[in-house]
C-alpha cells in the first residue's frame, strides 16, 4: 500500500511539490507526485516555448456558424519544468503536471511506470453500490458544549438515513438549520466558503452529525460541491464518533461515483473503515474502493492483502464486496490476487450466491497467472460445477479449461450434455476436450 497522504491547507496538492516546497523526488509509493500550479506557470516545451494547449498548432476545429466547439482534453507532452521532466494529464479542460521520475519517452510509458492508468471502460465492475447503513441508528448528535457555537440545536431536525432518498427540499432545510444555527457568514470577503465552513463544522459537536449528513446529500446530487469539502471532511474521520464516521464513509462512496481518482489520498481511510468494527462503514468503503479500483486497477493491487481478510466475514455483504474487489484489481494485476486463490476458492461453497458467483469470476481472471495454484483448488471447483447458478459452473468450466485440475469427467460431460444454459453447455464441451486431449 501507499504511504500514507495527508492534505494540507493548500488543497491543490495532496502532497508537497517536489520542485520548491521540498517534496519528494523520487516516486512515493505507487503515485506520482504532482507539481504545485506555481511551479506549473514556467513549464515549457521542448524548443523553450509554451506548451500548446487544446488544438496543436496548425490544427483547428472544424466548426460553422451554429456550432460552437470546445477545445478537446489535450495538450503538449512533455513539458519541462525548471530543466526537470514532467508529464500533464490533460482532462475536464484542464490539466495536471507530474514529474517524470524514470526519464520516460512517452506518455503511455509514463502511466505504466508511475503506476497512473488512464481511467477506461474496464471490465464490468463485480464489487457493489453502496448499501444504507441500519435505519434504527441514533441520528441524533451528541450535544457536548462548543465554546463558539450555539449549543442547543432546533428542534426540527429532519430524519436522514444512510443511502435513503433525499430531495433537494429535504436538503435545503437541512442546510438552512446548519447555517442559521451555526452562525455560518458565507458573505464575507475574508470567511472561508460556505462548503468549508460547514466542512469544518464535521468535527465539532454538536453541529458534527448534521454538517457530515448534510454534505453527504450533497454528495449524492451536487458531487462538484461537495467535493470542496473533502480535505476537512477526511481529516476529521480518525477523531469522530462512529455514527459520524459512517456517514463520512457514505460521503466518499458517493464522491467515489464521478470522482474516483479524488480519493487517493484518503485509501487509507478507506482501508481503515473497510477493516473495522462498523458494517455500515465497511459495506461504503468497499464500495468506494470498488469504483476506484475499477478505473485505477493499480491501485487495489496494494490493498489485495487487507481486502484478502475480510473474505471469511460474517457479514456476506462484505464478503461479496470484497471478493468483488478483487476481481476488480485482478483485471491488470492477477499475480497480486491469485496468491489468495484457496481464500478465494473457499468462497465457492459460500452460503450467499452473490459471493460464489464474484468468487468464480475473480478465480477466472487471475487464474491464468498461476494455472497450478488453481490445480489445487480441485475439489471447491467440482462443487461449483454443481452450483444453482449457471456463470458459477460456466467459469468453473473455464478455470478447468485453462488450469486442467484433475476432476471427475463425468459431471463435464452431464453439463456439456443437460446444462439447460448454451453458455455452459458449450464451456463444458471445450473444457473436456482441454482435459483429454
Amino acid at each position: 500500500m501507499p504511504d500514507k497522504m495527508y492534505y494540507c491547507n493548500d488543497t491543490s496538492s495532496v502532497m508537497p511539490c517536489p520542485l520548491c516546497r521540498d517534496g519528494p523526488m523520487r516516486p512515493r509509493g505507487e503515485f506520482p507526485v504532482e507539481v504545485c500550479e506555481e511551479c506549473d506557470q514556467r513549464a515549457v516545451n521542448a524548443d523553450g516555448e509554451t506548451p500548446w494547449t487544446g488544438y496543436p498548432p496548425d490544427t483547428q476545429a472544424e466548426m460553422d456558424e451554429s456550432t460552437s466547439v470546445e477545445p478537446p482534453d489535450d495538450g503538449e507532452n512533455p513539458v519541462f519544468i525548471d530543466g526537470h521532466k514532467c508529464w500533464r494529464r490533460y482532462r475536464f479542460g484542464g490539466w495536471i503536471t507530474f514529474l517524470d521520475h524514470y526519464d520516460c519517452d512517452t506518455l503511455n510509458e509514463f502511466y505504466v511506470r508511475h503506476g497512473l492508468m488512464e481511467p477506461r471502460e474496464s471490465r464490468p465492475r463485480i464489487t457493489s453500490d453502496d448499501r444504507p447503513a441500519d435505519a434504527n441508528q441514533n441520528t441524533d448528535p451528541d450535544l457536548s458544549p462548543v465554546d463558539h457555537r450555539d449549543e442547543t440545536l432546533p428542534n426540527d431536525i429532519p430524519v436522514v438515513e444512510i443511502g435513503s432518498e433525499h430531495s433537494e427540499t429535504d436538503r435545503e432545510r437541512l442546510r438552512n438549520l446548519i447555517i442559521q444555527g451555526a452562525s455560518i457568514d458565507a458573505d464575507s470577503e475574508t470567511a472561508a466558503s460556505e462548503i468549508q465552513q460547514i466542512a469544518e463544522l464535521v468535527n465539532e459537536p454538536p453541529w458534527s452529525s448534521l454538517a457530515i449528513k448534510y454534505l453527504a446529500m450533497l454528495a449524492t446530487a451536487e458531487p462538484e460541491e461537495a467535493l470542496e469539502a473533502l480535505p476537512l471532511v477526511a481529516s476529521s474521520y480518525t477523531t469522530a464518533e462512529e455514527d459520524t464516521q459512517q456517514w463520512i464513509m457514505y460521503y466518499f462512496s458517493s464522491l467515489s461515483k464521478t470522482h474516483p481518482d479524488a480519493l487517493f489520498p484518503v485509501l487509507d481511510t478507506l482501508i481503515d473503515g473497510a477493516t473495522g468494527d462498523s458494517p455500515e462503514s465497511q459495506v461504503n468503503a468497499l464500495a468506494a474502493l470498488g469504483r476506484i479500483v475499477s478505473a485505477y486497477p493499480h491501485v487495489g493491487a496494494g490493498l489485495v492483502d487487507e481486502i484478502a481478510e475480510l473474505l471469511v466475514h460474517d457479514n456476506p455483504i462484505i464478503r461479496k464486496n470484497a471478493v468483488g474487489l478483487l476481481g476488480d484489481t485482478a483485471q491488470e494485476y492477477q499475480r497480486h490476487v491469485v496468491v489468495h486463490a484457496a481464500t478465494i476458492a473457499a468462497c465457492l461453497t459460500d452460503e450467499e450466491p452473490h459471493v460464489r458467483r464474484n468468487a468464480s469470476i475473480t478465480l477466472v481472471r487471475s487464474g491464468e497467472a498461476d494455472p497450478d495454484a488453481i490445480r489445487q483448488q480441485s475439489d471447491q471447483i467440482v462443487h461449483a460445477l454443481t452450483d444453482d447458478q449457471p456463470e458459477v459452473r460456466k467459469n468453473a468450466c473455464v478455470l478447468i479449461g485453462n488450469a486442467q485440475p484433475t476432476v471427475p469427467t463425468e459431471i463435464l460431460e452431464r453439463l456439456a450434455e443437460h446444462d439447460p444454459h448454451p453458455e455452459t453447455r458449450d464451456m463444458a464441451q471445450w473444457a473436456l476436450k482441454e482435459i483429454t486431449s
